[in-house]
């Protein structure tokens, strides 16, 4: 039983050579001596491989990271004249902002970011090269 599923996906991965049985369309004379081989399939799995290998590269260890409530990562910064209002945030961690990171008008900022915390590079360590 398992000859037979090892047999089969040999079969499924090799190049198939389309069975032509008969003139479906007019074939140019250059193509005449080629084979029409059909590799469609094998194609798109090498694809699907690379693509998963590329994200597995980079995954994040999952139960290395633990998740952090919010008292932990906000502390309430109470705004206006009265210091009645309590919506905006100010973050005690470090923050990934990106390249093009502009900050809003501190009337309107709900997250302050502080400058020392901000990170435009994410510094991620690869597993394989070890950097």
């Amino acid at each position: 039983e398992m000859k037979k599923k090892i047999k089969a996906h040999e079969e499924k991965q090799s190049a198939k050579k389309s069975v032509d049985s008969g003139p479906k369309h007019a074939v140019p004379a250059f193509l005449m001596d080629r084979e029409n081989v059909d590799r469609a399939k094998i194609l798109s799995n090498t694809l699907k491989q690379k693509r998963k290998e590329k994200a597995g590269k980079w995954e994040v260890p999952i139960p290395k990271v633990k998740a952090m409530n919010e008292d932990e990562m906000f502390k309430v910064v109470k705004t206006g004249k009265r210091k009645s209002g309590q919506w905006k945030r100010l973050i005690n961690k470090v923050s990934f902002v990106g390249e093009n990171f502009t900050r809003k008008a501190p009337k309107y900022e709900r997250f302050i970011r502080p400058m020392a915390l901000r990170f435009k590079k994410a510094h991620v360590v690869h597993p394989e090269l070890k950097t």
